[in-house]
């Protein structure tokens, strides 16, 4: 019948062939070129749900040095495992698992996307950021970068703070909110070229996600909040918390 009821005047036969490919999702999780060029957060994906994901460089592992608490699915090839017994709110994910194949994927396209934004702010020294009085955007270093006095966030928005060299921290100096920014309307992401070093007993926020194989190393007792620790090569904490948003 035709869209008014009306039945055909002769029978019709239909003949088709299925296929065996499954079409691909054209903007597949980390991808979608909107989510890329922001300005938006950045797109992780299936890696959204991991507090700490280790890989998929060849060798990489997840140490524990002393027990540590991950409010988050965690994903290595490889654990070292601390001595004492570490909490783990969230699902260990190792090897060929599913979601930890698709996370490590879908990390490294969020990488690519956070390094390929537009700068807003440009630095062309080493910069601590707690010297800065920081507004959202892209703020670009093309040195290594640094949080040595204390940060506030004070407005809401999306930071993504990049550099061409590491990501370091002073022991105890905290990075904090302030004014009207909190984690439901604040996102940050730390993307440096070098390795990421926290020192011990930082209060620090943000994902931190290294742009090329460097590794993550977080001090004693610093806590991670509203953030992840996202590595393509070896992660090591040492008595810390670690909370996604």
């Amino acid at each position: 019948k035709d869209t008014d009821g009306n039945a055909l005047a002769a029978n019709k036969v239909w003949s088709f062939t299925t296929g065996s490919t499954v079409c691909a999702n054209p903007n597949p999780p980390g991808t979608d070129p909107a989510s890329c060029a922001g300005p938006g957060p950045v797109d992780l994906g299936t890696a959204a749900s991991f507090g700490v994901l280790v890989g998929p460089a060849g060798g990489a592992t997840f140490t524990i040095t002393n027990p540590t608490s991950v409010t988050g699915d965690t994903g290595a090839a490889s654990y070292v495992p601390a001595s004492g017994v570490s909490t783990l709110v969230g699902t260990k994910y190792t090897g060929v698992d599913a979601l930890y194949v698709s996370a490590k994927a879908d990390m490294l396209t969020a990488i690519g996307c956070a390094e390929a934004r537009t700068c807003d702010f440009n630095y062309a020294v080493v910069t601590d950021f707690g010297t800065v009085a920081v507004a959202p955007g892209v703020h670009c270093v093309t040195a290594a970068m640094s949080v040595s006095t204390p940060l506030t966030i004070n407005t809401p928005g999306v930071y993504i703070f990049r550099s061409t060299g590491a990501l370091t921290s002073a022991v105890n100096v905290p990075v904090a909110y302030g004014g009207t920014a909190n984690a439901a309307n604040t996102s940050i992401f730390w993307v440096p070229t070098g390795a990421a070093t926290l020192a011990a007993n930082t209060t620090f926020l943000g994902t931190i996600m290294p742009g090329s194989s460097a590794a993550i190393t977080l001090g004693a007792n610093t806590t991670v909040t509203d953030g992840r620790l996202l590595s393509n090569s070896d992660v090591t904490v040492n008595t810390n918390t670690i909370a996604i948003p």
